[in-house]
């Protein structure tokens, strides 16, 4: 049969051993088509789509809003004030448009500056940019690491960012694969090994514990100085969400850019409940100039989030938070234990692993299983109140009927959910 652009295919069968991922035919009525459709059409299946959404949402009881790492805090306003911002499209009734467009770079750069020095970097010598998360910030890195070290290969192990061996590929990177031991980190005898059958310098990607993973971090110093023997190289840290941890854990970490690394990403959103994902790149050394993942203009929406749900806190009140997460993940530990379910700590001590409970408490808590055991990750905006109520639920076997939502309300006020969130419940 003969293919036909903008016309619909014939459905068909899933791949053996499963349905076909996220692959659903539109119907014909949404097919993307030559001629234009009717606008008055396409806003009513708009309007169809989010009736529906909302439907799902509203009798969706059973499934608690609050769960680990979730959207919480109220940008409404902010969202409202922002939806017709086009940069490359600044208002001619502005005083000066080029001040007016370039105004989210200053706010991107009051960001950057604040992860610097969180990160112990030098603000003279530190590029940074927002990202649309880790991948982006990713992507930066590897590409500051080859223009740095033109030609030299990158060095991962397997536990590495899902996306990195597709960037290695865009940006022209051999890729050589190391080995890791069994608590993920990357074998560095291993690594000294390779480089030195490769010399003229090395990449090296370095990978920290996220919150909700488990395993350890990888050894800055000592991936350094496996691979001195290439040659010059170049460290990259991916940190995740532990980006912003790090700097407040309990638990001694290496990371920051004194530390070791000549760039590293991090991602934000989970710690500070966003509604959409974003994260900071930082590029330390003075070989390379870092250059953004996507074009030059940075997005005003995560910008413009970021900065204020950090300029909300400021350094005492993100490190407020940090610690109260450490405070309510040892306070989950015990009472878990006192139910009975002996948990273990991981990713950082904020994630709690322990037997796999009822498919019922599972699926209103949103608990990520593996197997016989089930993981709690406690980041905002879980609260010792949350936690009593999990407990209940793993001493009934079943989950009662979810309460009001706890979902914020639009118009509210964003500093005052900012504020709750932090608060104990």
């Amino acid at each position: 049969m003969a293919y036909l652009p903008f016309a619909p295919l014939p459905v068909q069968a899933p791949p053996p051993g499963g349905a076909a991922g996220f692959a659903v035919a539109p119907e014909p009525r949404q097919l993307i088509g030559f001629a234009a459709a009717d606008p008055a059409d396409t806003r009513r299946q708009l309007a169809g789509l989010v009736a529906a959404l909302r439907s799902a949402e509203m009798h969706a009881t059973e499934l608690l809003d609050d769960f680990p790492a979730s959207y919480h805090g109220d940008y409404a306003e902010m969202l409202a004030a922002l939806a017709d911002i086009d940069l490359d499209a600044v208002s001619p009734a502005a005083p000066d448009p080029v001040t007016a467009g370039g105004a989210v770079l200053a706010f991107e750069q009051a960001v950057a500056d604040f992860c610097t020095d969180l990160a112990l970097g030098d603000r003279r010598h530190t590029q940074g940019y927002v990202t649309a998360g880790g991948a982006e910030g990713l992507l930066v890195g590897l590409r500051a690491g080859r223009d740095a070290l033109p030609g030299a290969p990158l060095y991962v192990s397997a536990a590495v960012h899902h996306a990195a061996r597709c960037h290695a590929d865009q940006l022209g990177m051999d890729v050589v694969e190391v080995p890791h031991g069994a608590d993920g980190t990357m074998d560095t005898e291993a690594l000294r090994l390779l480089t030195a059958e490769r010399p003229g310098g090395a990449v090296v990607l370095a990978t920290l514990a996220g919150a909700a993973a488990e395993g350890a971090d990888d050894d800055l110093a000592a991936i350094r100085a496996a691979a001195a023997p290439a040659g010059p190289v170049h460290v990259h840290v991916d940190a995740g969400d532990t980006g912003l941890l790090a700097p407040f854990s309990p638990l001694p970490l290496a990371w920051d850019l004194r530390d070791g690394a000549d760039s590293l990403s991090l991602t934000a959103h989970r710690l500070l409940g966003l509604p959409v994902p974003c994260g900071v790149v930082l590029v330390g050394t003075a070989r390379t100039k870092a250059s953004r993942g996507r074009g030059t203009t940075p997005n005003p929406l995560a910008v413009a989030l970021l900065w204020a749900a950090l300029r909300d806190r400021g350094y005492d009140g993100l490190r407020a938070l940090v610690h109260e997460c450490y405070d309510t993940a040892g306070y989950a530990a015990d009472h878990l234990a006192e139910a009975g379910y002996r948990p273990t700590r991981a990713g950082r001590g904020l994630t709690l692993r322990f037997p796999r409970p009822a498919a019922a408490v599972c699926t209103r808590w949103r608990l990520d299983t593996d197997g016989p055991h089930a993981r709690l990750t406690v980041l905002p905006p879980l609260t010792r109140a949350t936690v009593d109520a999990l407990c209940r639920d793993l001493g009934s076997g079943t989950a009662p009927p979810a309460g009001p939502s706890h979902r914020p309300v639009p118009g509210g006020s964003r500093t005052a959910a900012v504020a709750a969130s932090q608060r104990d419940g």
